[in-house]
């Protein structure tokens, strides 16, 4: 024990050596000290915890607190010079910290030292000049301190909840730990003066050793939110701070010691002390809807924390996968027992409803049960009227089924209760385009423009942009907005619209070099992509190579992702331009019956694609009567609109030079391509062609 105790002592007594020797330097912190000693920021955090409880950026603060401590027992130094002299850049925060340390400020030191103070003798002239000083004084330390302030005040309020530290001893209460996390980080991101990251940007830095500004810079923000959470049975030890990423200076920390139940009130806590240090105005509604307790039972909130980890790790945007169904299940099983325990919970509803469509996604050919979204949201509102994300995922569900009217009704009353959500301005966008009024489309783009100010609003509006520059057919500007998404984005992902965008203006090789590079699992959706590709370039051999992989894999797990939806049709076509005719029209039929399946469904939205697909593959089986009926089901759902660019990508398929000098298909055909005239016409005039440096 005693040799325990010395090795403890060595390593306090080293740290404290190389903070007595960088005292002064404002900018030396954990990173830095963290550099010195050989260890990385959370090694040193858990060693330090370990032997005195305390954080990193406590004990470096407490160790200059005692030096300023010496420095005012010996009167040396007035307070603001002595906050200096131990590396505090604002006697304010440092008069704040002293206090904090000591239960008062650091002028009352010599009264807490000295039983009978010094007799002074004062002439009266110079008791006359002392409000005289004290004015100047004021009027000097007012000018400091305003230009300190007016200095942060200028900083961007761009912030960052990091991932927490989970100090229990059981792994388990991850799941709580995050669920602070996101409980902060989702009430900052209400308050419209702050930009705040997505946590998934942040989450590939849960176990990073990267110093806090390299983190800041990759993440482009200002400010940076740490927090460590320790669960104890019902008690919760968090602790949390905020940190000026330009000069890792801690603006603000707190530590709390509550029960489970009090966590809500903690987080609260945790967002006035972030609003008040970078001065943000909350609306009194907002203050009072982030102050709202929706729950006190704490079994509920147990269950209600573990759906949304779950539910956060089932992100998987491009294949489904066995995993992904297993953690919405699990999801789904968390949120119903929240329910069960609270039956007015409204997160636990909403959570079970955001549940219900990730399952449902637009990735295989299940059957969807969207209604219960409906119920589950209706049940939220009669519990709780005003909540805003209740009406974004109804008017999302409206959306889906095609009934734009009451998705528009629902994004609106949305906005009434947050003005310029982006999300509800974004489906309303969508909205528009989807009825052919492009010009409200557009100019509720433009609206969002101005307000979109985080890197998740960004993206989405260039995605917008793509569409339409896309629909008018001007490659470059398609260029340039995927070249300033991939310039922001922190986690690069695959993109398939970036292939299919190469694809559509005939760059096979850049869309194969892209796909080769960026997808490096071999599942479904690299060998469907490639497959295609190489079909479009009509080397039929490399697309019989990857489309065979593809149905052997779809075989196997089903098909799990929207590459590999037609897998059966492309494989079939590369057969028979192979010779393998026999085989091919197998394949041909077996894809027909997919399609078949699609258009059964509820899943009305990928109806005009299968259509499209039936026309070319019923015309290799020599139906085409079959062929004519597609074409006149695609049209009667206006399928033209689906992706308004789609006759010219027809036009581009195998078949058009066969089916073309059919006059019923010709006849479509150009009805399309006046469709996408008029499209363009009605889009042209409210977008620039050319990019802006050009």
């Amino acid at each position: 024990m005693s040799k325990k105790l010395s090795i403890n002592e060595a390593f306090i007594k080293k740290l404290t050596k190389i903070i007595k020797v960088n005292l002064k330097n404002e900018n030396f912190g954990v990173v830095q000290l963290a550099s010195e000693i050989g260890l990385s920021r959370s090694q040193l955090h858990r060693r330090l915890n370990d032997i005195n409880g305390k954080s990193s950026s406590q004990f470096i603060r407490e160790y200059r607190l005692q030096k300023a401590m010496e420095m005012l027992q010996r009167n040396q130094f007035t307070a603001s010079e002595i906050a200096y002299r131990v590396g505090f850049s604002s006697p304010t925060y440092f008069n704040t910290c002293f206090n904090n340390l000591y239960g008062y400020p650091p002028g009352e030191v010599k009264f807490q030292n000295a039983t009978v103070a010094p007799k002074v003798n004062i002439s009266k002239k110079m008791m006359s000049l002392v409000p005289l000083i004290i004015l100047i004084g004021l009027i000097v330390y007012n000018e400091g301190f305003n230009k300190q302030n007016s200095a942060t005040l200028s900083i961007e309020k761009t912030i960052a909840v990091m991932p927490f530290i989970n100090e229990s001893l059981n792994e388990e209460n991850m799941y709580f730990c995050n669920g602070i996390m996101a409980g902060i980080r989702d009430n900052l991101a209400k308050i419209p003066e702050f930009t705040v990251v997505s946590r998934r940007s942040v989450e590939k830095y849960r176990k990073s050793l990267a110093p806090l500004d390299i983190i800041a810079k990759e993440l482009d923000v200002n400010y940076l939110v740490e927090g460590r959470v320790q669960r104890i049975g019902d008690r919760a030890i968090i602790f949390t701070e905020l940190i000026n990423a330009q000069n890792n200076k801690v603006l603000w920390s707190e530590s709390y010691d509550k029960d489970v139940s009090e966590i809500f009130a903690v987080q609260a806590s945790v967002i006035q002390s972030v609003t008040d240090k970078l001065e943000a105005i909350i609306s009194p509604n907002l203050k009072s809807d982030i102050n709202t307790i929706p729950t006190q039972d704490k079994l509920a909130y147990e269950h209600y924390l573990k759906g949304e980890d779950l539910r956060f790790k089932a992100y998987r945007p491009l294949q489904k996968t066995n995993d992904w169904l297993d953690f919405l299940n699990e999801a789904r099983t968390s949120y119903e027992l929240a329910i069960k325990q609270d039956s007015l919970y409204v997160p636990a509803y909403l959570g079970l409803a955001m549940t219900v469509f990730e399952k449902n996604a637009n990735y295989v050919n299940d059957e969807n049960n969207l209604d219960e979204v409906l119920t589950l949201t209706t049940k939220a509102l009669q519990i709780n009227p005003n909540n805003e994300l209740a009406y974004l995922i109804r008017g999302d569900y409206y959306k889906s089924i095609n009934q734009n009217d009451k998705a528009i009704n629902n994004y609106e009353k949305a906005l009434e209760i947050i003005p310029n959500n982006s999300r509800a301005l974004f489906s309303l966008s969508n909205i528009y385009k989807k009825n052919n009024n492009y010009k409200d489309a557009i100019s509720t783009l433009k609206k969002l423009e101005k307000i979109a100010k985080s890197r998740g609003d960004l993206i989405q509006l260039y995605n917008q942009y793509i569409h339409f520059y896309r629909v008018l057919e001007q490659h470059e500007m398609v260029d340039y907005y995927f070249n300033k998404i991939f310039e922001i984005q922190t986690a690069p992902l695959f993109r398939m619209d970036r292939v299919w965008s190469y694809v559509q203006s005939n760059r096979f090789d850049e869309a194969l070099i892209y796909t080769e590079e960026k997808l490096l699992e071999e599942n479904q959706q690299r060998n469907g992509i490639l497959a295609y590709i190489y079909l479009r370039k009509k080397e039929f051999p490399k697309a019989l190579k990857y489309y065979k992989k593809c149905y052997e894999q779809v075989e196997v797990a089903g098909i799990n992702s929207l590459a590999s939806r037609f897998v059966y049709g492309g494989y079939g076509r590369s057969l028979i331009d192979m010779g393998q005719s026999e085989m091919g029209l197998k394949m041909i039929k077996k894809q027909i019956s997919v399609n078949n399946e699609i258009i059964n469904s509820k899943r009305s939205i990928d109806k005009p694609i299968s259509y499209l697909n039936n026309t070319q593959l019923y015309s290799y089986l020599g139906q085409y009567e079959q062929v004519y009926e597609n074409i006149k089901r695609f049209e009667a759902i206006n399928g033209w609109l689906y992706w308004e660019w789609m006759v010219n990508w027809v036009k581009t398929e195998l078949q058009y030079d066969l089916l073309s000098k059919d006059p019923i298909y010709k006849a479509w055909i150009e009805r399309g391509e006046k469709q996408l005239t008029d499209t363009q016409n009605q889009i042209r005039p409210y977008l620039p062609l050319t990019p802006p440096n050009n």
